[in-house]
């Protein structure tokens, strides 16, 4: 059955219907304001969920919200999971940049030959397919960018007769450089990792003992994470709740001296963890400070049972402030 247009007016009456509170007057202009601005869709159902009376809304199977809900609440968590999105797109992209100068570096040092990327031989055999599509992707994306005359592939591929590995992953996607990771011959994968677990000693005086050739399957994992995180933050999806599936190997966070509730590795909790191994600690620093800001200001913009929901969909403990704290 379609859905048909519903008008602002409708949309207050909807809402005050489900026991959202929004008063008469002033309060229900700019209730109307705001969803002139936001649409409905992103704001009310996107971010409905730890305002709900289940039992209510099971037995009359609509929606019905928790007594005292009203409408700025729902909204400061939509604002809220916006503001997380971007900042934690900022520092996905430094993350990205990191990889892929990584990537470029050990691969470009040990095949000098000019388009050695897009010599199947310099690659691993053991996933032909995915290695296949790599190169495929490799040459797209240089066809695709050296049409332009200003552009820096028309200028190596001119001049030079060659396009460098390092100008080519300026152009690929946090998915395609995870692709080229896992599609590299297995010392060259332990030369990247290894080079990102020094970064990680020197920024943040921590060493990881096991060998890094034992770490490989964890780390692939890791960058999974990244992407799908990546790919929220920069479609504007909701954010705060997102869970990343499960791959064949359990996320084991073996970078760090810390305890982490089950199952939390794949949600929000487990990328801030993970982007520690990516970032310098004066970033990293600024990161978890700044989330910490924003949580306390929402924890006194929502009642506590909610507050307490959200924190768990983010596989953050009650004792959030603290364990985000301990990161630096």
């Amino acid at each position: 059955m379609s859905k048909p247009f519903t008008s602002l007016n409708s949309l207050l009456r909807l809402m005050r219907k489900r026991n959202i509170s929004i008063k008469k007057g002033t309060e229900g202009s700019k209730v109307k304001n705001i969803l002139s601005r936001e649409n409905y869709y992103s704001v009310i159902n996107g971010y409905k969920d730890i305002f709900l009376d289940q039992t209510i809304t099971e037995s009359s199977g609509d929606d019905y919200y928790i007594s005292g809900t009203t409408f700025f609440q729902i909204y400061e968590v939509y604002c809220f999971d916006r503001e997380l999105r971007h900042l934690l797109l900022r520092y996905l992209l430094q993350a990205e940049k990191n990889l892929a100068t990584k990537l470029a570096y050990h691969f470009s040092d040990e095949n000098k030959a000019e388009f050695s990327h897009l010599n199947i031989n310099n690659f691993s055999k053991s996933d032909l397919h995915t290695t296949t599509r790599l190169i495929s992707i490799l040459s797209t994306v240089t066809q695709k960018n050296s049409k332009f005359q200003d552009s820096g592939f028309y200028h190596y591929l001119t001049k030079h007769q060659s396009l460098p590995l390092w100008v080519l992953v300026t152009k690929l996607t946090f998915g395609e450089l995870t692709y080229f990771y896992k599609s590299m011959l297995p010392v060259l994968q332990e030369k990247v990792l290894g080079n990102i677990l020094d970064d990680y000693h020197s920024e943040f005086g921590f060493e990881v003992s096991l060998p890094t050739s034992t770490l490989i399957n964890n780390f692939n994992d890791m960058l999974d994470t990244l992407v799908s995180y990546r790919n929220i933050c920069a479609h504007g999806d909701r954010l705060y709740n997102h869970r990343v599936r499960k791959g064949k190997h359990t996320r084991k966070l073996l970078f760090f001296h810390l305890t982490t509730p089950k199952g939390s590795e794949t949600s929000l909790w487990g990328l801030i963890l993970t982007l520690r191994l990516f970032l310098p600690y004066h970033d990293y620093k600024c990161m978890i400070q700044n989330m910490v800001n924003s949580l306390a200001t929402l924890s006194k913009a929502i009642p506590q049972q909610q507050f307490n929901s959200l924190l768990n969909k983010m596989g953050l403990t009650l004792q959030w402030k603290d364990s985000l704290l301990s990161l630096i």
